[in-house]
């Protein structure tokens, strides 16, 4: 059986799929038939998907290669997305509007 896409194109190993309920993209690893419905698993995730619910995109549209983040710090970093904040200095000043907070 013929693996066809939302737009009834042909879905072959190694294509480059989006789904489109989550807009989840990946490359199918796996084509597998059941019940005279077509199921692709993709990648990504490591989940089945019926072939009518996936677009298949053009080569333009394929991911870029992952970076390497080597230690443990670098990706907390990068995943909570923190940026370096500049020093900042507590005022000595004791007078003044708001001075105490209550």
């Amino acid at each position: 059986m013929v693996a066809l896409d939302y737009r009834n194109r042909v879905i072959e190993y190694g294509a480059f799929v989006q789904y489109v309920g989550t807009r989840t993209r990946g490359v199918v690893d796996k084509i597998s038939t059941k019940n005279s419905k077509t199921w692709i698993r993709i990648d990504s995730t490591g989940l089945f998907y019926r072939s009518d619910y996936l677009v298949l995109l053009d080569p333009e549209e394929q991911p870029m290669e992952k970076t390497e983040i080597k230690s443990i710090r670098d990706k907390v970093i990068h995943s909570k997305k923190i940026r370096k904040i500049s020093p900042t200095e507590i005022s000595d000043h004791n007078d003044g509007p708001g001075y105490g907070g209550g």
